[in-house]
């Protein structure tokens, strides 16, 4: 394989941005529930005295049965749990900014050395009957991690890696492309002796980069979604107490 490029980023300095990124997003997500999660709640609870609710207007013990009693206190425990939601949310896109900056520096070398330990495994598989079914039992997160190490270590990071990109690729049905074409062009299939096949390297390698790729990319679908749910809840709750 050949060598890595002298302007590829070191491990060390991929490693700092990929944390740095990490750290601030959970940062991010930790502020948007205290400040939204955490200020819409306590805002919920300023209009608990609003008018349309008597008992907890009177103020003390009546407040607190006003809250017990109607479905106003069911709004403002799920509001307040969307400080949690916020948080989990900074962490998952903290996950997705880190491994932007991974897949950026190393894609295209994890690409390729994972791509040649999964089709080294895939080429030595013997040709029994259900061996399609059993590609997940030749394919150990274990193994091809440690064949990742020389390029980014070993460590969780790299373990989500490999599991994420077996866990999506269609495995099964590219082997038995694989085994159709080489069948077709008179070549030894699996545990026949079969060569190194330039075709299935590089086809893994495009499916695997494209994995990487979606692995990495950021979404705010789920930040959506949440905010929509935030506000439809808050509605609902100024609607029960107004």
């Amino acid at each position: 394989m050949p060598s890595e490029p002298v302007s590829q980023p070191s491990l060390v300095r991929t490693g700092a941005k990929a944390g740095l990124s990490f750290a601030g997003s959970v940062i991010k997500g930790v502020l948007l529930g205290v400040v939204l999660g955490g200020g819409v709640f306590f805002f919920y609870l300023s209009q608990l005295n609003g008018p349309g609710n008597t008992a907890a207007r009177a103020g003390g013990a009546g407040a607190i049965v006003a809250l017990i009693t109607t479905p106003a206190v069911l709004v403002a425990v799920l509001l307040l749990l969307f400080v949690v939601v916020y948080a989990m949310l900074g962490v998952h896109q903290g996950r997705a900014k880190a491994m932007q900056h991974v897949v950026a520096a190393r894609g295209e070398a994890v690409s390729q050395r994972l791509a040649g330990a999964v089709a080294g495994r895939i080429e030595a598989m013997p040709r029994t009957h259900g061996a399609l079914q059993r590609t997940a039992d030749w394919l150990s997160v274990d193994a091809l991690t440690k064949q990742l190490a020389p390029v980014l270590g070993e460590g969780r990071a790299v373990r989500s890696v490999v599991a994420f990109v077996l866990n999506r690729l269609p495995l099964s049905d590219m082997l038995a492309e694989w085994q159709q074409g080489r069948i077709a062009q008179g070549e030894p299939v699996a545990g026949e002796g079969a060569a190194q096949d330039p075709a299935l390297r590089a086809l893994l390698t495009r499916r695997i980069n494209e994995t990487l790729q979606e692995m990495a990319t950021p979404s705010r679908t789920p930040l959506y979604i949440a905010l929509g749910a935030h506000a439809v809840l808050l509605g609902i709750g100024l609607w029960l107490v107004r």
